[in-house]
């Protein structure tokens, strides 16, 4: 514009000063060299306005070529843009179809002008493992850390595929490295307790399940579970390779919350049972019984092989005076009595705890009794009795 100005007043003043000069038009000598060029003012004049107006005709027209050109590669550009976006939606689609090969050929194929490439990568992984193309997976998966490195998007897709695969080792490595900057987030700690307990991995998942329960990503009854199946777990490992020994100095040195959990106590018994430490087993679990009537661990005093039953009956007796109405004792009872074979008395224990809750051990432990009693009559009445109970009900 101020160009423009500039040749307008330069023309005005060539037409009033012009006739002015027409009397008076000056001279004006140039020489360069052995060249001389000689004018009058008035053609100097106007020969300047010229030229400085082909010099701004001529910038116009390179402006408006250069205009025209950038429009161009814009549109271009914009088309290739467009494509790609539309080949990346394809392509998401014909993976949620289940078409992976599909999927990956133009998820891949419009990753160069898509408007986020990472994306199009960590789908093109996706649908690599989804073919079984470990190998190709990766490439793709560096292609994604490539554009950026410190995306946890990448990290995580990476570690969820891994998993997918049954790459649980990989997996945790993955994770292991994201942890210490991003120890707060949800997917990354739920799919490290995952793979946990897919490798049976006990002590980490234990020291691990008090932070997924405070930043809630489990909930309390969940954490309850997965802290039994853990502990349970890991004393299965300790007796494995230390044996009873070793579940016992474990079990010793666990927290007194801990030791007082039914389910952890009924473990112990068992693993201890296994190895033929029937007689240590027994002194946690009485002392267990002195606090808790948990039916479950009741149940398990007739399944221990003792050498003396007096003392274990003597405590199941104690239990039936603050709880006369346990079927559990009931039977533990009569099954004690009937190692001792005390028949009378373990027969009116099982015939109790049939009363309570009728039971198919219950009815085969006392029809075992009454035959020792020489009551086949009464046996072969409950026989079929049994037989009814144990028969599904008709509709």
């Amino acid at each position: 514009m101020i160009k423009l100005l500039l040749l307008v007043a330069a023309l005005i003043a060539g037409i009033v000063v012009g006739p002015m000069l027409a009397g008076n038009q000056g001279y004006v000598l140039i020489s360069v060299a052995n060249q001389t060029l000689e004018m009058s003012l008035t053609t100097l004049i106007l020969l300047v306005v010229v030229l400085f107006g082909a010099f701004f005709l001529l910038e116009t027209i390179i402006k408006r070529l250069l205009s025209v050109s950038s429009s161009t590669r814009g549109w271009f550009s914009g088309r290739k843009a467009r494509k790609a976006r539309h080949q990346t939606s394809t392509g998401l689609m014909k993976a949620i179809e289940g078409d992976w090969k599909q999927a990956e050929k133009l998820v891949v194929k419009a990753a160069k002008h898509s408007d986020a490439p990472l994306l199009n990568y960590l789908a093109a992984a996706e649908a690599a493992q989804s073919q079984g193309d470990t190998t190709q997976r990766d490439e793709y998966l560096k292609l994604a850390a490539d554009i950026d490195g410190q995306n946890l998007a990448v990290a995580l897709t990476r570690a969820k595929l891994q998993f997918r695969q049954q790459q649980y080792e990989q997996a945790v490595a993955t994770l292991q490295d994201l942890k210490q900057n991003n120890s707060r987030n949800p997917v990354l700690l739920a799919l490290l307790k995952d793979c946990y307990l897919k490798l049976e991995d006990w002590k980490p998942l234990l020291a691990l399940l008090p932070h997924l329960s405070k930043l809630g990503v489990i909930s309390a009854e969940e954490a309850a579970e997965l802290e039994v199946k853990a502990e349970c777990g890991l004393m299965t490992h300790i007796t494995q390779q230390n044996g009873s020994e070793g579940l016992m100095g474990h079990w010793n040195s666990l927290n007194r919350k801990t030791k007082q959990r039914p389910e952890l106590i009924g473990c112990f018994v068992k693993l201890m049972s296994r190895h033929n430490a029937d007689s240590e087993a027994y002194t946690v679990l009485r002392d267990a019984l002195k606090k808790s009537s948990d039916e479950g661990l009741i149940s398990l005093v007739p399944a221990l092989n003792l050498s003396d039953y007096h003392p274990a009956i003597v405590r199941l007796q104690d239990l039936l005076r603050f709880d006369s109405s346990n079927p559990s004792t009931h039977s533990a009872l009569g099954q004690l009595f009937m190692r001792e074979e005390k028949w009378e008395e373990a027969k009116q224990h099982f015939e109790r705890a049939i009363e309570l809750r009728p039971n198919v051990a219950d009815y085969g432990f006392l029809i075992e009794v009454l035959e020792k009693l020489n009551d086949s009559k009464a046996a072969a009445d409950l026989s079929r009795e049994a037989l009814t109970l144990a028969l599904p009900a008709k509709s």
